[in-house]
């Protein structure tokens, strides 16, 4: 017991926020050391948060102060019992807090991320989002020993003189996995003879990448319909409802939970992941695409950062981001022009998967990194 490595591991919230869960608290379940997994802020105050643009404004400034006030006390609190343990690791999943930083708190974090093994993680561009204050994040880049980031272009946005620590790690699902994969065909066989069911799985925050693109969805809902007398079925799985008008597009709203979203996904037919071209888009992971591709699942996704390293033609389509969305209703009518095309993609799916992104390749990285 004595020779256990002790992990401390911050995170925002291990429950709800998808990317420090599937970066790294997927992973501890796994490791044979002691591991503290320190939630900054509450399940419910998280919550809150991120519904927190259905609220009023006022509501939304209140809520914003009591949810950066609690993690500031929380980190806080989690810090003084780490320089008093020093655990041998300490990762740090995008932040330790969000935005600003303190100077009582840089004092702290500069403190105890000097005592242990430092890895910081992150999958998104957090520098361009605010997510992190240039004061923390000099203090990462200088005391972490490995900076584990999802593509280049993250990398690029590290200074040059720390690029020898940065490790290049997609982020997979091993949650995913354990169907019966024939099954799982039989099942998406089943739908597919009277309707095509599209799904997209994010937070709230990325409702407009969906929103560019549901006119063209309506208008491929019409051709589905008149070319194989078939329904498109868009299923939104999120923390909001999409609330839109459409003709022929049937939408099916779904509150987020990690288990109704991986039942959607085995529900479905193809995966989406359209994404506006703007600098934040390029540092997303296309974690979906990883997820939706985990369970032999056909992509169509916006040809934009991370996303073409997901998607290649046997396993979808990339779809151009220009005015014209037509190339929308081309990538869904090619990929669902039969079955055995659609067969095709859904094979290659799953290879593309085993062979760039799978689960335990991610675990074996993480393993090294602990020396478990």
């Amino acid at each position: 017991m004595e020779n256990r490595k002790r992990v401390s591991i911050y995170v925002r919230n291990k429950d709800i926020t998808p990317s420090s869960y599937y970066r790294i608290i997927q992973y501890a379940k796994n490791f044979e050391g002691d591991i503290k997994v320190r939630n900054i802020a509450p399940t419910k105050l998280y919550k809150k948060h991120l519904n927190s643009a259905m609220t009023t404004k006022i509501n939304r400034v209140i809520l914003a102060l009591v949810y950066y006030i609690c993690m500031l006390m929380r980190v806080t609190y989690y810090l003084l019992i780490d320089m008093k343990e020093k655990p041998d690791y300490i990762i740090v999943s995008k932040t330790f807090c969000p935005r600003y930083t303190p100077f009582f708190l840089s004092a702290l974090i500069r403190k105890v991320t000097a005592n242990s093994i430092l890895y910081w993680d992150f999958d998104d561009y957090i520098f361009e989002s605010g997510e992190i204050s240039s004061k923390q994040a000099s203090i990462l880049k200088e005391n972490s020993k490995a900076i584990v980031v999802t593509s280049d272009f993250l990398k690029s946005k590290i200074n040059d003189e720390y690029h020898d620590k940065v490790i290049l790690l997609p982020t997979t699902d091993g949650d995913m996995q354990g169907f019966d994969k024939k099954a799982l065909r039989e099942l998406r066989h089943s739908t597919f003879k009277n309707e095509i069911r599209l799904v997209w799985v994010a937070t709230a925050g990325n409702i407009p990448h969906l929103m560019k693109i549901i006119k063209v969805l309506d208008e491929a809902a019409f051709k589905v319909k008149s070319k194989y007398n078939k329904k498109l079925i868009l299923t939104v799985v999120c923390n909001q409802p999409l609330d839109t008008q459409v003709k022929y597009l049937i939408i099916n709203n779904i509150v987020w939970t990690r288990d109704r979203a991986k039942k959607e996904i085995y529900n479905s037919h193809i995966g989406i992941m359209p994404l506006i071209f703007k600098e934040y888009a390029l540092g997303k992971g296309g974690f979906k695409l990883v997820q939706y591709i985990s369970t032999g699942l056909p992509v169509i996704a916006s040809k934009v950062g991370f996303n073409q390293e997901v998607v290649n033609q046997g396993c979808g389509v990339l779809v151009e981001d220009k005015n014209t969305n037509d190339n929308w209703i081309d990538a869904i009518m090619q990929i669902v022009a039969n079955l055995d095309t659609w067969e095709n993609y859904s094979d290659n799916a799953s290879k593309q998967w085993n062979d760039k992104f799978s689960y335990n390749n991610n675990l074996m990285v993480w393993n090294n990194l602990l020396n478990m």
